[in-house]
């Protein structure tokens, strides 16, 4: 063998080799997306005057359009979000809508039942104002901003919830992290989904 011939077998081996690790490091990305399904990035509740004020920041690695799309496809949500069983938009006017929604929040052995209709109004591909004007909470307010970040959109959601009758029994902390925590798992997946 020459050592031409030598150099040209190194070279395609070495792009070979690139190319594999390239490959590798591609699944790798993959695999840590999928076992990292929880968008979460940071939580924050505090008790406040019998009720809760929880901040949350999210990432959705898909673009902000998607994410919006998802976010307000309120007629859909009961068929990705595990906590709602009925929604729909009952008025619109503009950019503010009103949402009826029906689920069961759970938690362990610990659940209850809730209604709610609430006003939404949307700033486009910006806010999403969310105050329950009827429903089985005394007092429920939301404020989800959406902005692009790197190559997919960060979620900063602010919830005010004061529960009342049986929510007001069994709602704690933990009770609440997790129920945001799985619905923003289950819409997230949606936003992905759409994206693909």
């Amino acid at each position: 063998m020459t050592i031409a011939t030598l150099a040209t077998s190194v070279r395609i081996h070495c792009r070979h080799g690139l190319r594999v690790l390239a490959a590798l490091a591609g699944v790798a990305a993959v695999s840590a997306f999928a076992q990292d399904k929880n968008p979460v990035r940071s939580f924050d509740v505090v008790e406040n005057d019998g009720g809760y004020v929880a901040t949350v920041v999210m990432f959705a690695p898909v673009a902000t359009n998607v994410a919006w799309d998802v976010l307000t496809d309120f007629d859909n949500m009961n068929k990705w979000v595990p906590n709602v069983r009925e929604s729909k938009v009952s008025a619109r006017d503009g950019n503010t809508l009103t949402v009826e929604q029906k689920g069961v929040a759970r938690f362990g052995l610990l659940s209850f039942n809730y209604e709610s209709a609430r006003r939404m109004q949307l700033d486009p591909k910006n806010t999403i104002l969310s105050t329950q004007v009827a429903g089985s909470m005394r007092r429920l307010v939301s404020l989800m901003k959406v902005s692009p970040d790197g190559a997919g959109t960060r979620l900063d959601y602010k919830l005010e919830i004061e529960p009342a009758g049986i929510a007001a029994t069994v709602m704690s902390k933990k009770f609440l992290q997790h129920e945001v925590t799985e619905q923003f798992t289950a819409i997230v997946g949606e936003m992905v989904k759409r994206a693909k």
